[in-house]
Parts: C-alpha cells; structure tokens; sequence
C-alpha cells in the first residue's frame, strides 16, 4: 500500500507566489484606476468653470473698458480674461491695441489644479 503525501513546502511556497503576483496586478489596476478618475474629474470641472464663467461674462452688459467684467470664483482655479477689438480693414482683424467698434473678441483662460489649463475664445457684441 502505498503512503499518500500530502503538498511539499515547494508547492505552498510557488502557490503563494502566484497568488501575490494575481493580487498586486489587481491591486495597481484598481490604483490606475482611481488616478484616471480624478484626473477625468478634474478636467471635468475645469471644462464646467469655464464654460460658465464664459457664459456670466456674457450675460454681463457690454463695456468697452477691457477690466470692466468680472470673473466667478472657485477654490484652485484662475480665471483671467483678454479683451480684442474688431477692425475689418487691419489683419489680424482683433487686437487690444484696437479701438472699441462694437464687437470684442475675449479670450478666456482657465487654470486649475496640477497645471491643467483650458482656453476658450467668444464674441460679445454691443447691442
């Protein structure tokens, strides 16, 4: 009759090896994963801030002084804004060195967190 064995030391030791390398991957995955999240929400936010903040200035009443519109606020954010004029006979056709004819160009710039930036460019007309 033959003697049963039962696992050799060997065996535990290269199981236990595997098990660890199966746990780690699945680890760094979920960690990749949450750092992808963020990163998405954070991009996420600075495209709504400055979106809406295009939106507040131009629902503001025009004025053809370049610091006369305000910015909305928010923690870990810059908002900064440069006003250009419109004259069809000069190229480029906007500039700040230009008088106000009525239509400005303004160029939004947002900065958040991380160095993340979005710049945004829209007219606003005098009615």
């Amino acid at each position: 009759m033959k003697r049963k064995r039962g696992v050799s030391l060997i065996e535990t030791m290269v199981a236990i090896a595997l098990l660890a390398i199966i746990v780690v991957s699945i680890l760094s995955a979920f960690s990749a994963i949450t750092i992808a999240a963020a990163r998405h929400r954070q991009s996420t936010t600075l495209d709504l801030l400055t979106r809406s903040d295009a939106e507040y200035i131009k629902s503001q009443a025009y004025s053809p002084s370049p610091a006369a519109y305000a910015n909305l606020t928010a923690a870990g954010y810059m908002f900064s804004y440069q006003v250009l004029y419109y004259d069809p006979t000069q190229t480029p056709p906007f500039a700040a060195a230009y008088a106000d004819n009525g239509l400005q160009e303004l160029v939004l710039t947002v900065n958040g967190p991380n160095g993340s930036r979005e710049v945004l460019d829209f007219l606003k007309v005098q009615p």
